[in-house]
């Protein structure tokens, strides 16, 4: 399978804003809201879009769509073309609309884009090679609703809904410390089985697990809000600018300062 990238962009449309109908000829696009939501019609499906779901629009469909969130709407974007007619196959099995829930797509297409922007030889066939396996698993939550490998069945659903209230109860409470124990009283729960729990589901620890919450907690706040880094470290609970500065360099391996200055001065990169 082969395809290749036209555009990556991140864009940021204002309140009452975005896009007439239109339609491409030759590429396919990918667009996921990071931040706000907007109306939405493709051909002839009319539909209301929010944060975390991932628009997906073939080639010479007709779209259009118009932001309804007062602060306006953040968005990674990405066209390609392909004539390859294997992959075409594939691609006529991804549904318009899903949700990122894991976000996996955004991963994806951050790296898409931070790959255009640094240019760094040789970042075409590496953007290209990153675009299929975000396609693969475009199709594969189409078919069965797996936002990522071996996750597709949970054979407990009240586990499942454990996992849920967990990622609520940080992402409502990240402005403090949290512990263990407190998370796991919120869902009256022992530490022990807590953790036994998170362990099972994630193959993380409970203390790994909401670190990672948390990280990813502090990367979407980088790239899509304006807040200075003091600010996002105060928000997260972080005593000091300096311990948030060690904590998100452990997960990203760059400092946040770094993070910050390439995830807000990222624009358009056409290939």
């Amino acid at each position: 399978m082969n395809c290749n990238l036209t555009l990556s962009s991140r864009f940021h449309y204002r309140y009452g804003g975005g896009v007439p109908a239109h339609q491409h000829s030759n590429d396919y696009q990918i667009q996921l809201i990071c931040e706000g939501s907007m109306d939405v019609r493709v051909d002839s499906l009319h539909f209301h879009a929010s944060r975390g779901d991932v628009i997906f629009i073939m080639k010479d469909s007709s779209h259009e769509f118009r932001v309804t969130s007062e602060n306006g709407m953040r968005t990674l974007e990405v066209k390609f073309w392909t004539d390859d007619e294997e992959l075409i196959a594939l691609l006529k099995s991804i549904r318009i609309c899903q949700r990122d829930n894991k976000e996996k797509i955004f991963g994806i297409l951050s790296r898409i884009i931070v790959e255009g922007y640094r240019q760094i030889f040789p970042y075409r066939i590496l953007s290209n090679a990153i675009l299929l396996e975000g396609l693969a698993l475009l199709a594969r939550m189409s078919k069965n609703g797996d936002p990522g490998i071996g996750s597709a069945m949970e054979d407990n659903q009240e586990q499942s809904k454990l996992l849920k209230d967990v990622m609520q109860y940080i992402s409502t409470n990240g402005n403090r410390k949290l512990t263990v124990k407190d998370i796991a009283e919120s869902c009256g729960l022992s530490s022990d089985y807590f953790s036994r729990v998170i362990r099972r589901e994630t193959g993380m620890s409970a203390i790994q697990f909401i670190n990672e919450m948390k990280f990813k907690q502090a990367r979407l706040m980088i790239q899509n809000t304006e807040l200075s880094l003091s600010e996002i470290a105060w928000s997260l609970g972080f005593c000091s600018i300096q311990y948030f500065s060690r904590f998100f360099r452990q997960h990203a391996g760059v400092s946040p300062s770094e993070y910050l200055s390439e995830a807000r001065n990222l624009m358009r990169t056409d290939y």
